[in-house]
């Protein structure tokens, strides 16, 4: 097929219809399920101009990830360079202009974060709410600033995240104050501007007002109804990052994941890739082996290297589809005049080493293959796979209505009566099957709500296997160790001290949740969902139903076929439950844990310290044997934070337990079962109007009777046509193997 395949169905679409048209003419405009066949054909194009494919490019700081995005672009699109650039997730996407759209956080969000980070601070317990506009909240900011980064200027990750945090709002806040409001705010840099979104998204100061990135490009290098997302760096330790990150690979349909020659796989790529694995995202993943030219003196000094990371990839990923290419020599190669005097050196020392070159070349080629095909692959299963089953469904409902027809005006005179009897049951039986399908339905899907909400239950009771041992177990065992923090007990206090470990204690209980927690959770998700759609599938075998089902007639000379699920339906879904979602709008909770830790906590834990304290320094004035320490205090203080967590996490379970039942599966089920109640209803509106069909039929002229033959005819011939097309348009878009694509390509 040479056309685009959204024009390739839109046209079938156009086809389908004009058969609507012509049968509904036959059938004098009566027939409900011609009309609920239109409607339903008509909303294919519009879905699927509104579907989104993304793409996310990840890896860890410093792999060539914006380098990449650039290359496949051919212009400088996001900011590269040296250190850590890209500072939030940027999306890219076609659009009719060059157009950088950047949506801003509001005063209360900024301020709302400022003060998560600072839970548990000395001091912060009577004072009011952070606001950073005011002079005297970021002047104590800064002292806070000073006294984290001068007692605990680094943790053996680095930078400590608090740290960074209020560095970057402190450094951003006189670039983005005109900019902020009481609101969500927009701005937008065109045409010729376009370029001034990249401090936004390079500067982690100005990012950290950022709270959506969305570039929206002119010309043919990004398909139309595709987003290319510029992630991260994965080996971020701030698990907000992380969180970040995940949630667009959780929406991503494919995975481009960049490794830089210069170190090949690190232990921080390994701890992300397994990250990715257990959330089950490895399916559609390619890697990029990004060669640094500069750094190797030949090609099999770089073949050393990648045979080294393949060898360390199949640890992860049995079956790693892997390419080793220059991101930046092929962004130099297409940008031509376009380079400075000083990059078009670079490349000229380049191209001398001409087995590299063509080694890189060659695999770029055989990359653009791979990523095309598992491109189209994904692109076929999002846009198209749901609407072309919709449309094999209503050309096979529009098959048996002409079949009916045919016969109908086929009929002699001696037959007439016999058609009438014998379509007159049809319709008392479809009758009398859709009361029965209306009243067992819901007694049937009532049995699964029960089923999924026991499931839910287990999962969430609180001397369960799963979610609740794994959070339980983990803050049980969690290790608060004060000594680490007693070298600067004398010059910041030990209510900084106390900070300090709760700091710590919290960014390895949100890493926690993060890489264990919700893995299991998708999972619990994720098996619900495929029970909800098995359980809607034995629905809908259970109403495989003939309903010529005890009739006196020939079963060999029958020839309207009346079965209502044939066996070339198999492709027909029961629920489809990614459609029912968008159409809803449901989605599971933003966040599946947000340990809030109140000042409540802080309160308790603080004034049980200093009473704790306060004892065992008098204890120490009275008897000169006894020798004052902090450490005691410390412990308990440590236990203090870890019992109140835990009741706070095992609030939020039961609250998440119950967002997840109530907002999202039991909407979910409720709509499933009301679009499977329309397809099944679907099927038996066609024989509503039997009668009145007949009695219009068999009252025309003989001349006419021939003419409306002429129109079923040429009917058939039409649908004949479109399922043959929708068949070879599944077989051209649907299948195809990413291996043997890439190795034809070479």
């Amino acid at each position: 097929m040479t056309l685009h395949p959204q024009e390739s169905i839109a046209n079938l679409v156009s086809d389908t219809l004009s058969v609507i048209d012509s049968l509904a003419a036959v059938s004098n405009n009566c027939d409900k399920s011609l009309v609920e066949s239109r409607q339903l054909c008509s909303k294919i194009p519009s879905y699927i101009s509104e579907d989104i494919l993304r793409v996310a490019v990840v890896g860890v700081i410093k792999s060539g990830k914006s380098t990449f995005i650039n290359a496949m672009s051919g212009r400088e699109l996001v900011q590269r360079g040296a250190g850590v650039v890209t500072s939030i997730t940027t999306r890219i996407r076609k659009g009719k202009k060059n157009r950088a759209i950047i949506h801003l956080k509001s005063w209360d969000e900024i301020n709302s974060e400022i003060e998560s980070c600072l839970e548990m601070f000395p001091d912060k317990d009577d004072s009011p709410p952070f606001d950073i506009r005011r002079t005297q909240d970021r002047q104590q900011l800064r002292r806070i600033f000073d006294t984290i980064v001068s007692a605990f200027p680094m943790t053996s990750q680095g930078v400590r995240p608090e740290a960074l945090l209020i560095r970057n709002a402190l450094d951003g806040y006189k670039h983005c104050l005109d900019v902020i409001g009481s609101d969500e705010q927009m701005i937008s840099f065109d045409a010729k501007s376009f370029d001034g979104h990249k401090p936004f998204t390079a500067d982690p100061a100005k990012a950290f007002y950022v709270k959506d990135v969305c570039l929206e490009v002119y010309g043919k290098t990004i398909h139309s109804n595709v987003e290319i997302a510029d992630c991260q760096g994965a080996d971020s330790t701030d698990p907000a990052v992380l969180e970040n990150i995940f949630s667009y690979l959780e929406a991503a349909n494919l995975i481009v994941y960049c490794i830089s020659s210069r170190t090949g796989l690190r232990q921080s790529d390994m701890l992300f890739l397994k990250r990715i694995k257990r959330l089950g995202l490895m399916e559609n993943i390619l890697f990029i082996f990004n060669c640094d030219l500069s750094e190797h003196e030949n090609l099999s000094n770089l073949k050393t290297t990648l045979d080294k990371t393949i060898q360390e990839l199949k640890l992860l990923v049995p079956d790693v589809r892997i390419f080793s290419f220059s991101a930046l020599y092929t962004l130099f190669d297409a940008l031509g005049n376009r380079l400075s005097s000083k990059n078009k050196k670079r490349l000229a020392l380049w191209q001398e080493d001409k087995e590299m070159i063509a080694f890189c070349t060659k695999e770029y080629t055989r990359f653009l293959a791979g990523f095309n095909l598992l491109f189209e692959t994904s692109r076929f299963n999002l846009f198209y796979a749901n609407h072309i089953e919709r449309l094999k469904i209503v050309t096979h409902v529009l098959d048996e209505k002409i079949k009916i027809l045919f016969d109908l005006f086929s009929a002699g005179l001696l037959d007439q009566e016999k058609a009438r009897k014998r379509l007159a049951d049809l319709e008392g039986n479809a009758r009398r099957l859709r009361v029965i399908v209306d009243n067992s339905v819901m007694g049937a899907v009532s049995a699964l709500r029960r089923e999924i909400e026991s499931n839910l239950k287990n999962a969430f009771l609180k001397d369960s296997e799963n979610i609740n041992k794994l959070v339980t177990e983990f803050i049980r065992q969690a290790k608060i160790d004060p000594q680490s923090y007693r070298t600067a007990l004398k010059e910041t206090g030990f209510k900084q001290i106390l900070y300090m470990m709760f700091q710590d204690f919290k960014r390895e209980l949100d890493l926690f949740i993060l890489e264990q927690v919700t893995p299991e959770l998708k999972q619990l998700v994720r098996i619900q969902e495929e029970r909800i759609e098995s359980y809607f599938k034995s629905l809908l075998d259970s109403y495989r139903i003939d309903y010529v089902s005890g009739a006196p007639v020939d079963r060999e000379n029958e020839r309207i076929s009346l079965e209502m699920i044939k066996e070339d339906e198999e492709y027909s879904k029961a629920a489809d439950l990614e459609s029912i979602k968008k159409i809803l709008g449901v989605h599971l909770p933003d966040h599946i844990f947000s340990p809030e830790y109140t000042r409540a906590v802080q309160a308790n834990v603080v004034t049980d310290f200093s009473l704790h304290s306060l004892v065992l320094f008098v204890s120490a004035l009275l008897d000169k044997h006894v020798r004052f320490s902090f450490t005691p205090g410390l412990d308990k203080a440590a236990g203090k934070i870890k019992k109140k967590t835990l009741t706070i996490m095992q609030r939020q379970l039961k609250a998440y337990h119950r967002s997840l039942k109530q907002d999202y599966f039991f909407p979910l089920i409720d709509a499933a079962t009301r679009d499977f109640k329309d397809k099944i209803i679907h099927r038996f509106t066609m024989y509503e109007t039997l009668n009145k069909d007949m009695d219009a039929i068999f009252c025309l002229k003989q001349e006419e009777k021939n003419q409306h033959l002429a129109m079923i005819k040429k009917a058939k011939s039409d649908i004949v046509r479109i399922r043959a097309l929708l068949d070879e348009f599944s077989m051209d878009f649907g299948a195809g193997s990413f291996e043997c694509a890439v190795e034809t390509s070479l």
